[in-house]
């Protein structure tokens, strides 16, 4: 009796959830996801842009949707514009987009851009400012993922201004079990978050951000779905109500330019 007890202890001890181990786990990912992204310019793609104007009830009151793709030019990458609101692009703006991007390739041939500084560097907060619980796993693109609902850890103290955005934040995150990739994001801003103390603009409550991502054919990670729905009152006196949405296809790499692995 006293062996199928401590079992059983056993067994209910491997089924608990471990918040530390989970706050790593998500901290890999996130780590991942962002050495990822700054990698992005040895991408091809193909993007669909739709943003969309809502009215206060969150009804639709008009729709933009650019096609965007990326291509090699040389050895630097090109975003075109092939057409908005899904016609293609008149020949005469074709030739002035044309001749803009001849001009910023050979500008950068000339000058190469300095590496921009972090403006990200905020997120690396995420990790510590929410907690992290498992509560399942799920399918995603066929690949079992770790399901983490998260809500803001009591007592944080930022770091910096914009990670203060955690405090208002729930929401889940899938992380790839073979690979430890983000595969998918829900955020829920459950509060105002104020910009600037307020003053530059605020972010209402109900805003929601989806990310979803997959391991392509080229066998990297990266994103093929991104949502923001949001309300934003800007200086105190003009309310912004958008849904902006992206969706990617046939990623894959520039043949000169190969993507290093994250290192992690």
């Amino acid at each position: 009796m006293r062996l199928l007890i401590c079992i059983s202890l056993v067994l209910c001890l491997e089924g608990q959830d471990n918040p530390l181990a989970d706050r790593e786990l998500v901290r890999s990912a996130l780590a991942k996801m962002q050495a990822r992204s700054k990698q992005r310019d040895v991408f091809l793609f193909h993007r669909r842009y739709e943003k969309r104007e809502l009215s206060s009830d969150g009804q639709l009151k008009s729709q933009s949707v650019l096609s965007i793709r990326r291509d090699p030019w040389d050895e630097q990458t090109v975003n075109r514009i092939v057409a908005r609101d899904d016609k293609p692009l008149p020949p005469a703006e074709v030739a002035r987009q044309e001749e803009k991007l001849r001009h910023i390739v050979e500008e950068n041939r000339k000058n190469p851009p300095k590496p921009k500084e972090d403006e990200n560097s905020w997120m690396e907060e995420l990790p510590d400012a929410l907690d992290f619980h498992k509560t399942g796993v799920e399918l995603r693109h066929n690949r079992p993922a770790d399901l983490f609902e998260f809500k803001p850890h009591p007592g944080y103290k930022a770091k910096q201004m914009r990670a203060r955005a955690f405090e208002k934040i729930s929401g889940k995150v899938w992380i790839d079990q073979q690979d430890g990739e983000m595969t998918k994001l829900d955020v829920y801003v459950f509060d105002t978050i104020n910009i600037g103390f307020g003053m530059l603009g605020r972010v209402e409550k109900g805003t929601i951000f989806e990310i979803e991502r997959k391991k392509w054919e080229v066998g990297v990670w990266f994103e093929e779905w991104q949502r923001v729905r949001f309300e934003l009152r800007v200086m105190m006196v003009k309310t912004i109500r958008q849904e902006l949405e992206n969706r990617w296809s046939n990623v894959r790499l520039h043949s000169v330019a190969k993507p290093s692995p994250p290192g992690l």
